[in-house]
């Protein structure tokens, strides 16, 4: 078994776009699972208290993390991202991919969004990506127990901007 998982995996990461990262997780539910391996880039955070931007010296990604905020629509979260003017601009909904890349793993029971975010509501955040069966769909995260899904644009998420970076 190990003899075709080891190919794959370099596989993997030798056509990614950019590096795997981490997730966490550390319980081995079935083998071969991110528990098994524990492999990739483990995330650096750190923390601009004065103007609330998480940055991630692994990714380059920034977040921004001075508010919750209240919920909105898919279209009018694009709009308050491509607007926010914190400590700069260049802020845009972050992709479902990008969005995941935060959330902590290695608690088992409730995996929530990584220590360091500081505002984050129980509840679930948008993604920039629409849900390929159903375009009036897009991808969320919900941060309570770190699990994603589709929700229609017209309903109601909250928000977490990110910039700058590689897109993952």
């Amino acid at each position: 078994m190990l003899k075709k998982v080891v190919p794959l995996l370099f596989t993997a990461l030798l056509f990614a776009d950019g590096p795997v990262f981490k997730t966490g997780q550390t319980t081995v539910y079935r083998t071969g699972d991110d528990g098994t391996y524990q492999a990739g880039t483990a995330h650096s955070y750190t923390r601009d208290n004065a103007n609330g931007i998480v940055t991630d010296s692994a990714s380059g990604l920034q977040w921004q993390d001075n508010a919750i905020g209240a919920t909105m629509t898919w279209a009018a979260a694009g709009t308050y991202c491509t607007d926010l003017n914190l400590d700069g601009t260049g802020w845009r909904l972050p992709s479902i991919e990008e969005l995941k890349s935060i959330v902590d793993y290695a608690d088992t029971v409730s995996p929530i969004i990584a220590s360091v975010f500081q505002n984050t509501a129980s509840g679930s955040y948008w993604s920039s990506t629409t849900y390929a069966s159903n375009p009036d769909g897009a991808w969320y995260v919900y941060f309570n127990y770190g699990y994603d899904n589709a929700n229609g644009k017209t309903g109601s998420n909250y928000v977490r901007c990110v910039r700058s970076g590689q897109p993952l």
